[in-house]
């Protein structure tokens, strides 16, 4: 199983109905236990990759650290994220991938039309040389009704986006990130998820999460 830098993945057999957005959205309440399956899909095709189960182990005034494995329990990833709920570090038998000082999907407290600004710097143990930076605008767009395979959901989509300049042994190079979630509170998380880059101009990467199942810890 393929675990990537910009994996964000989360949630409990609830119904999904929709519910009435609050005007103010505060950061998830995760608990020791909370366990979520998601599909990753090649997004250009819409072709299934890889299907992720993660577990929540730990919960501190450090962060929150999950476990991320494949259905059958295989090849084990840590993840830590920060106590607002963004991604900082996967740790995998093969390499080690860190952002600095974390990947800023989220800006909790959320409401529609919020915006937010940081800079993030991406490191991999199984690059080395390489450089990657990243100056990145997230957006709080509003909410819509998102259908995965886990439901519908009345969920809050966020966008994140902005230019990256990059350089490893061989030379240097610049691009695009483009992010796009719809985060659920009734899931702790976002029930899809959406990454985009380029090299220059040149679409890149594309993978899309969705959300299968989910269990909250009450």
């Amino acid at each position: 199983m393929r675990f990537l830098l910009f994996f964000l993945m989360l949630g409990a057999l609830l119904p999904a109905a929709a519910q009435a957005p609050a005007e103010r959205i505060e950061g998830p309440a995760v608990k020791v236990g909370d366990a979520w399956i998601y599909n990753k899909l090649e997004g250009w095709n819409n072709v299934l990759e890889d299907i992720s189960v993660v577990r929540v182990k730990r919960v501190g005034p450090e962060g929150i650290f999950m476990e991320a494995t494949g259905l059958d329990g295989s090849n084990p990833a840590l993840i830590q994220r920060t106590a607002d709920f963004n991604l900082v570090r996967i740790q995998a038998p093969k390499f080690t991938k860190t952002t600095l000082p974390y990947y800023p999907n989220f800006s909790f407290p959320l409401w529609v039309g919020k915006t937010w600004k940081d800079k993030v710097a991406f490191e991999s143990t199984d690059q080395p040389g390489k450089e990657v930076h990243a100056e990145l605008e997230g957006r709080v767009v509003g909410f819509e009704s998102v259908t995965v395979p886990a439901g519908t959901f009345f969920a809050l989509k966020i966008e994140l986006g902005g230019p990256y300049r990059a350089r490893n042994l061989e030379g240097s190079w610049t691009g695009r990130i483009e992010d796009t979630l719809w985060y659920s509170p009734q899931v702790r998380n976002a029930v899809r998820y959406e990454y985009k880059d380029t090299t220059g101009t040149s679409p890149y990467n594309h993978e899309i999460h969705e959300l299968v199942d989910f269990w909250l810890v009450p």
